[in-house]
Formats: C-alpha cells, sequence, structure tokens
C-alpha cells in the first residue's frame, strides 16, 4: 500500500513515517525545499517536493496513494489569519487535490487538535459529542478544518483524530522543561494544579494506524491517555526520570499575562511571532483539558498502554542516548 504525509519531518509526521516503513507501507512525504529531513535522512521513502498553499503541486501527489495522512499545519502566528490559511485553507487544497486526483476508495486521517474542542469547563474529560468551544486561533482554525473534513467524508472515507499534548522521543517542547530540570529549576504555571491529557508518541502512532485500518468515516476521535495528569504530577514524572529534585519556580498567572502583552508588542518590532500569545495565556489560565478516548476504544480498538512514569522515563532515556541532555 502507498501512504502520503504532510508533515513528514516533524514530530509526530516523522515517527508516523518511520511506522509506516516499517509495517511494509510504500511512503511518500512532502516535504519544502526549506524542510529539515534530519529524521527522514536514510529512510526508504520518497521525497515529494511541493507545497500545501499551491494546490496544483498536490493532485500529482495524491494520485496513486491508498491513504493520505494529514498532520502539517501551523501553530504560531501573528494574527488569526495567519492560523486560518496555514489550517484551514491548507487542507482545503488538500481535500480539492484528493477529491479530484485521488481514487475513489483513498482513506484520508486528518490529525486536527484537542484545542478544535477547547478546554473541559466542568473538570470532566470532554467526549466528542459535547458542544464546541475552542478559546484560541489556533483551535478555531483547526475546528474550521474540521468541518473541511466531515463535508469531504460526505462522499469519500475521511476520520478525524484530536490529540492532546503529545511527548516522547524527538519532541522539543517537552524538551524545554527537562533541560531546565537539568540545570535545577522547572517552571510552573501557578499552583500546579491544572489538569490535563497527554499521550506518548507510539500509542498515538498506534491510534492513527488503527483509524487507517478501521471503517470510521466521517468520525472524530479522542486519543489520550486515561491518567489525569496535573502539572504537578508531570513535574515530578520529569524529577523522577532525570533522577533530579529540581526546585519548582511558580509563575503566577498575572506575570504570564503580562509577559504575553510584552511579547505581543516585541512581536510587531521584529515581524516574528511571539513565543507566548494572550490566546496562549488563555489557554494555560483553563482549569483542565482533559478528554476522554472511550469512543476511540469503542469503534477503534485504541488503547494508551504507556504511563506517564514510563513515558517519561523513555523520553529522557533518548534524549541522553542522543546528546540532547
Amino acid at each position: 500500500m502507498r501512504a502520503f504525509v504532510t508533515g513528514s519531518n516533524g514530530f509526530i509526521g516523522s515517527s508516523l513515517v518511520e511506522k509506516l516503513v516499517e509495517e511494509g507501507y510504500q511512503v511518500r512525504c512532502l516535504v519544502r525545499q526549506t524542510s529539515n529531513l534530519q529524521w527522514l535522512q536514510k529512510k526508504q521513502v520518497e521525497l515529494y517536493y511541493g507545497d500545501l498553499r499551491t494546490p496544483a503541486q498536490l493532485s500529482p501527489a495524491v494520485r496513486d496513494v491508498d491513504v493520505v495522512f494529514h498532520l502539517a499545519g501551523v501553530t504560531r502566528g501573528h494574527r488569526e489569519e495567519d492560523f486560518i490559511a496555514g489550517n484551514f485553507t491548507t487542507t482545503m487544497n488538500l481535500l480539492e487535490a484528493c477529491k479530484n486526483s485521488g481514487p475513489a476508495q483513498q482513506k484520508f486521517v486528518f490529525v486536527s487538535s484537542q484545542a478544535a474542542g477547547g478546554p473541559s469547563m466542568a473538570g470532566t474529560p470532554l467526549s466528542e459529542e459535547e458542544a464546541l468551544h475552542p478559546i484560541s486561533s489556533y483551535g478555531r482554525s483547526k475546528r474550521m478544518a474540521e468541518e473541511a473534513v466531515l463535508e469531504f467524508a460526505h462522499d469519500r472515507h475521511a476520520t478525524i483524530i484530536r490529540p492532546p499534548s503529545v511527548y516522547g522521543p524527538r519532541d522539543r517542547d517537552f524538551f524545554k522543561l527537562f533541560k531546565s530540570c537539568r540545570f535545577g529549576f522547572l517552571p510552573m504555571i501557578g499552583d500546579g494544579t491544572q489538569k490535563m491529557s497527554l499521550i506518548y508518541i507510539s500509542d498515538l502512532i498506534a491510534g492513527l494506524l488503527a483509524a487507517m485500518k478501521k471503517e470510521a468515516a466521517g468520525e472524530i476521535f479522542f486519543m489520550t491517555s486515561d491518567e489525569v495528569v496535573t502539572f504537578a504530577d508531570l513535574a515530578r514524572a520529569i524529577s523522577l526520570a532525570m533522577g533530579v529534585q529540581p526546585h519548582l519556580l511558580h509563575i503566577p498567572l498575572p506575570l504570564v499575562k503580562l509577559i504575553a502583552i510584552a511579547a505581543a508588542l516585541s512581536s510587531r518590532l521584529t515581524k516574528k511571532p511571539p513565543f507566548i500569545t494572550r490566546d496562549k495565556f488563555e489557554e494555560m489560565k483553563q482549569p483542565a483539558w482533559l478528554c476522554s478516548s472511550e469512543k476511540a476504544r469503542r469503534m477503534l480498538d485504541f488503547q494508551s498502554t504507556t504511563t506517564l512514569a514510563q513515558g517519561m522515563q523513555k523520553t529522557a532515556s533518548w534524549y541522553h542516548e542522543n546528546g540532547w541532555l
């Protein structure tokens, strides 16, 4: 079978490509001339140079593939229009190419985000049936893309996956916490009681393959570990994995808000997306970001098997073995 993967050189995408190759798939990876191909080098894959913003380049890429995994997207931007262009418009371009040039039985798996559903307002895990309330430009743009995929699914086989925060080998976001821990401190927003859902990379990859293999057209699935994790729990797991007892540096939410305002002002001068935005502050101040995998277990036989302690230990070991720490 042939698979086409967007976002193939990223953390999640390259992990998916590796697993597909391992299982015998012929994999075509969408990359740009400027893409960092570190994780795709020496892999038995076809590199297809193109851009999701250029529709004419996409039709040849999807013409002869059995499944399309769409992972590429934009997580940082100056304005809401940047997120819409990077997450919604690009998805529309790819869907149009699949509709016009892809085989009729081609499967489309879209990796969205927990942000499209929004925080769990009552502190209980969100289900797919609950009303949507994305609170960020990123979340709203991902939800717009979901709606396009659901429309596409009226005639084609398309499935949507909403992972929460993903961690594991190659991830650079959680790596910042491990790096801080190595230096003896861990930053903690607020009092550390915010609840969150997480998933280890290999569990998510298994879920994406399950979504491809099962008949789940027009369905949305959260995929997460069953553990409810607070930031304090996360800090303890990282500390144990590193064998270090760091000082917890509590950062009050009002200070985070001021930092976000200052970053926005600096961004206007540098013309670069701010490292922390008001949207990100809004996400940080929510008491809970929880979701439930019950539907994925029921319909896809999905099961997250990696505990937080196990996942953090594996991640720390990989960082050490690869010279990141």
